[in-house]
């Protein structure tokens, strides 16, 4: 292991120690410390802890669903439709989508794959009342506590019939645009979309196969739309490499450790495969030769070294068709998965929750998965996953692995907590963690260490110097996938009015928005059984406990 820089309330008056339930706790003496430090270590969850068995609700990764949003009152949509009261009604609303996405969350879900289709206006303006509509449905996300991955487009089909001029589109983008920077909050990722079937950049009306003019003029205009801390996604590998080739960009360059969230172009393009191991080409992702969909296949391979740094996501195709021997295997799933760094990955395609039929992922969730298949393939596996709280051996599902490491997870590792603090006085704290996960995080987020007081009050030091996006599982290109090991340190002093007392230390990872920041559905949970999640008394914050220190008046005469 390399180094490199849930409502579950604590409601109990005086429980300063719950925290350190399995901890070890191992004090010594810091130099420069108002006294001794704790050395606390933590554990990863076990199928038989509380909620073992359930996902882990965490912001921007892990399972999606697939819908509709900025729909009229009434429209004819796909599959049936609901009210407020779960009953089926005739036509389109935002209960719709709202619902069954809550009936998923055990499984951790926060993301929803959101189609905006613009098909009635493909020579004409965007009403004012389609766009309340999509205002509705992204206003709705937020009161949910879900995020987007969306997309605009305008066929919903490859007849190449009927579809927008580019001019058409750019002027429509330019019509979205403060919608979207109004609501980027509960954007994950825009994906590029308008251009042809489903918005995949194929089977367009009016913009050819080989047109990577027009499909750069939308990168680009795609790119000003956005919030620069914003990305977008393309279906294909190639889309991106041909696009930014184009003299609008100035030439291609692959994102890398140094460009990666810099701001260019190329690192704010990732990838969204839309035929996740549907045949030897993934339905079309690589379909060169030679090796089509492995390694030694130029768009494969750009793509393992690119995926490190930019969002992906997926999705199997609808009803398992062209996948492998009647079903896509679902440890050589999370094999590629982990290869390709997915964040993000659909369950509406090929599985009887929303297909109605019994598909790929449904074995996923019957078929075992052991710890010595993973560990063969060095794949990450957290202490205690496949463990009773005895030591025996417990058995796993591919579903509940994928589920589990879709994106980040975040598994602390140690913690170098003050054993007291004193008003006045300097302090600093160390945490360190793991990212078990198949990619980092994407979108900037603040790193705090707070200190919270018995009457609810929470003061906050930041770790100015840390940034998320770089907590990668391991080092891009390591074949050992070797763990790394992140380190947070937070500095500073306590201000002379801060009272004496018990205070819990916390670390709090929230979101950037000022308008989610204190949602605590938006806020990062560690993956470890002996931490606690706190929130305060009106839901706000959402904080990993990670044990308690006293603060006492400062002893002048002892300097």
């Amino acid at each position: 292991m390399r180094f490199s820089g849930r409502k579950a309330e604590l409601e109990v008056a005086g429980l300063l120690l719950v925290l350190l339930v399995g901890a070890t706790v191992v004090p010594r003496w810091s130099w420069g410390q108002s006294g001794s430090v704790r050395d606390i270590e933590y554990h990863g969850i076990r199928p038989t802890d509380p909620g073992g068995r359930v996902g882990l609700r965490n912001p921007e990764r892990g399972w999606r669903t697939e819908t509709l949003i900025g729909e009229p009152s009434g429209a004819k949509v796909w599959g049936p439709a609901y009210n407020a009261q779960g009953k089926v009604t005739p036509g389109y609303h935002d209960e719709w989508w709202i619902l069954p996405a809550e009936l998923y969350e055990p499984f951790g879900l926060t993301l929803l794959q959101t189609y905006c289709y613009l098909t009635d206006y493909v020579d004409k303006p965007i009403p004012p009342e389609k766009l309340e509509a999509l205002g509705r449905s992204l206003d709705n996300l937020r009161r949910c506590g879900f995020k987007a991955v969306l997309r605009f487009a305008y066929e919903k089909d490859m007849k190449r019939e009927g579809g927008p001029t580019l001019e058409w589109m750019l002027r429509h983008m330019e019509q979205l645009q403060p919608i979207i920077r109004k609501n980027a909050d509960v954007i994950f990722v825009l994906q590029a979309g308008f251009i042809g079937a489903w918005g995949e950049w194929h089977s367009s009306t009016h913009i050819g196969r080989g047109d990577y003019v027009s499909r750069a003029a939308i990168l680009a205009k795609l790119l000003e739309v956005l919030p620069k801390d914003r990305m977008t996604q393309v279906r294909v590998p190639k889309y991106k490499r041909l696009a930014l080739s184009e003299e609008i960009f100035g030439g291609f360059e692959e994102v890398n450790s140094q460009t990666a969230y810099t701001g260019a172009a190329t690192a704010r393009i990732g990838f969204h495969n839309d035929g996740f191991l549907a045949g030897k080409m993934d339905g079309g992702t690589w379909p060169e030769e030679p090796n089509f969909g492995s390694p030694g296949n130029e768009e494969f391979d750009t793509m393992t070294r690119q995926s490190a740094y930019v969002p992906v996501d997926g999705e199997l195709f609808w009803s398992d068709q062209q996948s492998l021997e009647k079903g896509v295997d679902g440890f050589q799933s999370a094999l590629r998965m982990r290869l390709h760094h997915y964040s993000s990955f659909s369950l509406a395609h090929s599985y009887s929750g929303q297909e109605g039929k019994n598909y790929s992922i449904d074995r996923w969730m019957v078929r075992p998965i052991t710890k010595e298949q993973l560990e063969e393939a060095k794949m990450p596996i957290s202490e205690g996953y496949f463990e009773d709280q005895f030591g025996d051996s417990m058995s796993r599902t591919p579903f509940e692995y994928i589920r589990d490491h879709l994106g980040y997870r975040l598994e602390l590792q140690q913690a170098r907590i003050p054993t007291k603090m004193e008003v006045g006085g300097e302090f600093s704290m160390e945490v360190d963690l793991i990212n078990r996960g198949f990619s980092t995080l994407h979108n900037r987020r603040a790193v705090y260490i707070v200190l919270i007081g018995a009457d609810g009050r929470v003061h906050e030091f930041e770790a100015k110097d840390t940034d998320v996006r770089k907590w990668q599982p391991f080092e891009p290109g390591d074949e050992d996938y070797e763990p790394l090991r992140h380190m947070i340190r937070v500095e500073g002093s306590l201000e002379e009015t801060i009272k004496p007392g018990w205070y819990k230390v916390g670390l709090w990872l929230p979101d950037m928005y000022e308008s989610l920041r204190l949602d605590s559905r938006y806020a990062v949970r560690t993956a470890n059984r002996d931490t606690l999640w706190w929130r305060d008394d009106k839901g706000r914050y959402g904080v990993n406990l990670l044990g308690t220190v006293e603060i006492k008046i400062r002893d002048h005469k002892a300097k």
